[in-house]
């Protein structure tokens, strides 16, 4: 999908882990979010001949083409983060987008709640145009709108980190009572926490998908970040690692795996550093 962001650069740690202990040898192309660049990724790995295909595929129906004439190539399909609209979708490996935007409206609900007097003004970084991306924003609003006090005052989106830096600037600019904001992704969570860096924590920041630079954000107080919702993406990189591999081997597999979810808060640092200490050392 894009090789840009630290979620997705683990999701390939724990694909090469999977393949070195099995004798894999890995491809990787980097789509940069463009579906005739994936297209043409996916066909040009078909013509190299590769055993199996694993994608967090952009689009569900655009990237469906160019993924069914690797499948009728013979090419083994794992999906993983995001889906498609097709039976050649034989095996899923993620989380629960609905419940990874539910988990964080609902700490955020009891943050406004205890923290903030019930009154709350929240500004969103979101990635509509995944359904994943609209899964989490709705069940995070959901979630966090049953607190009476709260309000959404603005909606940007915000994919990548430069980007939604430039939109929450515009945002906190336009909309100054803006207390809280809520980013989709890993992307749109650096920007958020760049652009409110000059606010020194007055501006409270959460989000989905956890990193280093993240989870040492998380451990700063003038950051702002008070919570985390996150995926393992080095799980659910190893995982699509192994059901490719087994696929190729003719072996029987899931049809659909879902990777346990975690929530990382500033007040309990000790989880963050142990995070902290376990990504650095698979970085390494």
């Amino acid at each position: 999908m894009t090789a840009e962001t630290e979620w997705f650069r683990t999701i390939e740690l724990g694909i090469r882990a999977a393949a070195d202990k099995a004798g894999a040898k890995v491809l990787v192309g980097n789509a940069r979010a463009q579906v005739d660049t994936e297209a043409q990724i996916v066909d040009n790995f078909v013509a190299r001949g590769v055993d199996a295909i694993i994608i967090s595929a952009l689009n569900p129906t655009s990237s469906v083409p160019a993924l069914k004439r690797a499948v009728d190539n013979g090419v083994k399909l794992v999906d993983y983060n995001t889906t498609i609209d097709s039976p050649i979708m034989t095996t899923f490996v993620g989380v629960d987008n609905t419940e990874l935007g539910a988990q964080m409206g609902r700490y955020i609900a009891d943050y406004v709640k205890d923290k903030m007097s019930g009154n709350a003004k929240i500004a969103l970084i979101t990635i509509p145009k995944y359904e994943a991306g609209r899964q989490r924003r709705e069940a995070f609003v959901k979630e966090v709108t049953t607190v009476p006090g709260v309000s959404i005052v603005a909606e940007q989106e915000g994919e990548f980190p430069d980007p939604a830096a430039n939109k929450v600037e515009t945002i906190l600019e336009g909309h100054p009572e803006t207390q809280l904001i809520w980013a989709a992704n890993e992307g749109g969570l650096v920007g958020a926490i760049t652009a409110a860096r000059s606010r020194e924590g007055k501006v409270k920041i959460c989000g989905t998908d956890m990193s280093l630079q993240v989870a040492r954000a998380l451990l700063d107080p003038k950051s702002g970040v008070i919570a985390v919702a996150t995926q393992d993406p080095y799980t659910i990189g190893y995982k699509s690692a192994e059901f490719a591999i087994a696929k190729v081997k003719g072996e029987q597999t899931s049809a659909k795996v879902l990777v346990p979810l975690q929530l990382f808060t500033a007040d309990k640092p000790d989880d963050v550093k142990t995070y902290v200490a376990k990504y650095e050392a698979l970085a390494h």
